[in-house]
């Protein structure tokens, strides 16, 4: 089974916090993780560096086995990586799959 998302020794600090630490994660494809942790734990944090929109301090994001450097979400959507933030806010008249691919929408 090829190997969809790698996150390699991934540590961001933020001023006087160290929110991950050295952090490997590895997700292949076809299947399907949950990532547990107390709060404070770091969970969001390590996803936001995936979803570019934090940039790590230090270590490696590999989508498809090729390094990548995100500047934005942007750039992870173009890469094929989406996020449903843990406090969304749904469009009232919208369904839940227009919701999730909305900005994202089929062509």
């Amino acid at each position: 089974m090829k190997t969809a998302v790698h996150l390699d020794g991934i540590t961001k600090r933020f001023p006087g916090v160290i929110a991950n630490d050295n952090i490997d994660f590895e997700v292949k494809q076809g299947t399907v993780h949950a990532l547990l942790g107390e709060n404070g734990a770091g969970k969001t944090t390590l996803m936001n560096v995936l979803y570019g929109l934090y940039e790590p301090t230090s270590g490696q994001v590999e989508v498809a086995g090729e390094d990548r450097d995100f500047d934005s979400p942007r750039d992870a959507i173009d890469a094929g990586i989406g996020m449903i933030h843990q406090h969304f806010m749904l469009v009232d008249p919208m369904t839940v799959v227009e919701n999730i691919t909305l900005g994202n929408e089929p062509r």
